[in-house]
């Protein structure tokens, strides 16, 4: 009972402490204070507190959340039709199974997030531009930022090709199998 209170306690104060900074920088605001700047994301979670969330995307996920590699799918199709199987050859040819990684899709960042930070795998692999953008935020396109480790929240992060673009684009195979290969050797897995 002591430990639910502590948690209790510690909430509330939480919740008091981010409603008094909420209240402050509204205050600096109608005071003129220029000086004080936000991100965007800073305003909308202050001008969202305490109401539910909307529109937050479905987060699905399947696998053990322990495992030393996170796929991060773009289209949320995983081990299905034809990509699913073109990815279950993929992890065959990098000695993995579909039930020995985790995967998930790439509509919340932030439950992607929480969970990295929760399991710290070893590499998070993202399929697809939708889903490497969505965790490294760059500009450009996907054939512009795959190929190296990009790190997200002290994870080795591999950007790379969804299946889907390779039954698409079969010359870029080569590309996603040199990816996999860095994966291997830093995971420890012999190429």
């Amino acid at each position: 009972m002591g430990k639910n209170n502590t948690i209790s306690s510690v909430s509330l104060e939480f919740i008091r402490t981010i409603q008094d900074f909420s209240q402050y920088i509204s205050h600096q605001r109608v005071l003129g204070n220029a000086e004080f700047i936000l991100s965007q994301g800073s305003r909308e979670t202050m001008n969202s507190w305490g109401k539910p969330r909307k529109n937050v995307p479905p987060f699905f996920s399947q696998g053990p959340k322990n495992a030393s590699i996170f796929f991060v799918d773009s289209e949320g199709s995983f081990f299905n039709g034809e990509s699913g199987a073109l990815l279950v050859k993929i992890l065959k040819a990098m000695q993995l199974t579909p039930e020995s990684v985790f995967i998930c899709n790439a509509l919340d960042a932030a439950s992607i997030r929480i969970l990295v930070k929760k399991n710290q795998p070893k590499i998070l692999i993202t399929l697809g531009q939708r889903a490497g953008q969505l965790l490294l935020n760059p500009k450009f396109s996907l054939e512009q930022f795959r190929g190296k480790f990009h790190s997200y929240d002290g994870v080795q992060l591999m950007p790379t090709f969804h299946p889907s673009t390779l039954l698409e684009q079969p010359g870029l195979k080569r590309k996603v199998w040199e990816d996999m290969q860095q994966v291997m050797r830093r995971v420890g897995l012999s190429p």
